[in-house]
């Protein structure tokens, strides 16, 4: 009890771990009324701000549909101003969860008041447009129900595609010579296998019975140089990454293509965007058999509420590479790289509205997922920072930073950060804003001594003059005991009287540094 209390008032940032933890508790106490009210206060507090692409949808809609069936009005008073993830189209999805559900049938017939309510407050938060919100009317549900009535709204169709991140259309477009390198590599296959395919068609008119050719075997190096031609790698600029499109179908060509796929995906960065990774190192069935080595960001929403502590623990143990693509392009630029799946017929005041809290909320706080510690990480790459606000700056900090001085305190076996790689891009800032790229400095120098690459791309914004890179540089070489390579790139400014415009700087006025120390104190206090 003192722990879950502990958790649900813990002031900002909540972790993913955290959450699981607390889900965890909730599912071993279903019986206390109290732990259920504090699991929900904190579960509903935790998606606030967050959306459909960094969640788990599954395990956010089965939570809230305990909450909705549970017997105490306290627990399901929790959900009070809720809105589901911020979406339309997840608050359609919440529906049919609700009206699918069998606890719905067992509310009609033992408690048909509090249903009542329960539909009346879904009218005000879960409606996903005015013009059907009779969706929640509790005389048409019970006529679905009991009367054999069809549920039309049940048979809306939903359209688009929504970006969760799991397309790889970013990569096709930057590796096009992989492309045809690969394609060049599978047709010299075809040509190889046509030839063999003539060399068996000579040995069965020969009639060659030699029963060593139903067994022919070729050497691991062979076949470990085909598959690494037939996997597609991207570059994240500071990695190669495999492309986990596949890869079973790889690995089912032979017992050997097995084992060395299995080889070079427990020993390479490879990305999984898709699905959860299944690793199992005492089953030969198992392809992966280890935690991954790289972790992209949008595979956040991959990982199952209903996991074990450990398990996610175990997941993040053998993370060396992470990668992160902001989404603050979307909260400046009118056309959102997330596209959204949309209703027919849904209200456009609900959608518009829906559009500018999204871009509201990318900024908050609240908007980012706090993944679990990652012991082994030595290369943080991030692509498409603005700095617009300070919510990234304190995720990457609390990650390169308040995680390793944790590290320190444990018996775990730890790295420390040898690349970093940050590209920024254009944002104009008003004189009186604050540049939220302190952060990069404040990185450099906790881990100046294991810093090996430092690679930072202002080559997409005016506003960063070379000599602030190169203050940067001479100051973490000062501390360091290592000699860096640095790639440092600036766009060429072209007028030097921007007025009212501040251009990016490391270094910091003394009101500034009071306003991050405070705003650190206020949003990042773990204790």
């Amino acid at each position: 009890m003192d722990k879950i209390k502990t958790l649900a008032y813990k002031e900002s940032p909540k972790t993913l771990l955290e959450l699981i933890e607390i889900l965890r508790i909730y599912d071993n106490y279903r019986d206390n009324e109290s732990i259920r009210i504090l699991a929900a206060e904190y579960f509903c507090l935790y998606h606030t701000d967050k959306y459909l692409h960094y969640v788990d949808k599954k395990g956010h809609r089965d939570f809230i549909l305990n909450c909705f069936f549970d017997n105490s009005e306290n627990v399901f008073g929790e959900l009070s101003g809720y809105n589901p993830l911020n979406s339309i189209y997840y608050k359609f999805k919440m529906y049919k969860g609700i009206s699918k559900d069998k606890r719905l049938k067992e509310f009609f017939e033992n408690k048909s008041s509090e249903l009542k309510k329960r539909l009346d407050h879904c009218k005000n938060n879960f409606v996903w447009s005015v013009k059907f919100q009779g969706e929640y009317d509790f005389n048409r549900l019970h006529n679905v129900i009991y009367n054999g009535i069809t549920d039309e709204i049940l048979r809306y169709s939903i359209v688009g595609k929504y970006n969760d991140g799991s397309s790889y259309e970013k990569y096709y477009k930057n590796n096009n010579n992989n492309n045809n390198k690969n394609n060049n590599n599978n047709n010299n296959n075809n040509n190889n296998n046509n030839n063999n395919n003539n060399n068996n068609n000579n040995n069965n008119n020969n009639n060659n019975n030699n029963n060593n050719d139903n067994n022919i075997f070729f050497p691991a190096e062979i076949f470990e140089t085909i598959i690494e031609h037939l996997l597609l790698k991207i570059d994240d600029r500071m990695d190669k990454v495999i492309i986990n499109d596949n890869l079973l179908s790889y690995g089912l060509v032979c017992k050997q293509f097995f084992q060395l796929l299995s080889k070079i995906l427990n020993n390479e960065y490879f990305e999984w965007k898709k699905s959860i990774i299944q690793f199992n190192k005492d089953s030969e069935f198992s392809l992966i058999k280890e935690p991954p080595l790289y972790f992209d960001y949008q595979s956040i929403r991959l990982i199952p509420y209903s996991s074990s502590i450990e398990y996610v623990k175990l997941l993040f143990s053998r993370v060396q590479s992470f990668y992160i693509k902001t989404d603050e392009h979307d909260s400046i630029i009118h056309k959102m790289k997330r596209e959204k799946k949309k209703i027919p017929d849904e209200d456009t005041d609900y959608t518009d509205a829906e559009g500018s809290t999204f871009r509201n909320n990318i900024l908050s706080p609240g908007y980012l997922v706090y993944p679990p510690p990652m012991p082994s990480l030595e290369s943080i790459t991030i692509d498409e920072y603005y700095g617009l606000e300070s919510n990234y700056a304190h995720l990457i900090k609390h990650i390169s930073i308040n995680d390793f001085e944790d590290f320190k305190t444990s018996e775990l076996k730890i790295n420390s950060i040898k690349r970093f790689s940050i590209n920024i891009q254009e944002h104009q800032k008003k004189s009186d804003e604050k540049s939220n790229i302190k952060f990069i400095e404040q990185v450099l120098e906790y881990h100046s001594n294991s810093l090996e690459k430092v690679e930072i791309d202002c080559s997409n914004t005016e506003y960063m003059p070379p000599d602030q890179l190169e203050y940067l540089k001479s100051l973490i070489n000062n501390q360091s005991n290592n000699k860096i390579n640095w790639s440092l790139s600036t766009k060429n400014i072209t007028n030097n009287n921007h007025q009212g415009v501040k251009y990016l700087s490391f270094i910091e006025n003394e009101n500034e540094s009071e306003n991050e120390n405070e705003n650190e104190n206020e949003n990042e206090n773990e204790n």
